[in-house]
């Protein structure tokens, strides 16, 4: 990973297991832009459907926020035990 990393002072629950929680600066930088908070991304993240990407530690996560008009909410992430990193946020996203 590079250094553009930012410790969120939380942990999440993901696939039945607790990690920390870090934030690249590109996914907060795209939360900011979407009106995401960090409640929203811990929330699709431990409530969220889940698709492997193209690795085993790699997923995105998501689902619907009642709440907000733009979605399916998606949460990119890479495991990285203990800790669990942000990549990025999208709206209005579907599954391929």
């Amino acid at each position: 990973m590079t250094n553009d990393l930012y410790c969120f002072q939380m942990t999440v629950t993901f696939q039945g297991k607790q990690y920390d929680v870090v934030i690249t600066d590109h996914a907060r930088l795209q939360m900011s832009l979407r009106g995401l908070t960090e409640q929203d991304v811990l929330n699709v993240i431990e409530t969220g459907r889940v698709i492997t990407r193209d690795s085993s530690n790699k997923f995105w996560v998501f689902r619907e926020l009642k709440e907000r008009k733009d979605n399916l909410i998606s949460v990119s992430i890479s495991v990285e035990s203990p800790k669990l990193i942000v990549i990025t946020t999208m709206v209005n996203w579907r599954p391929r």
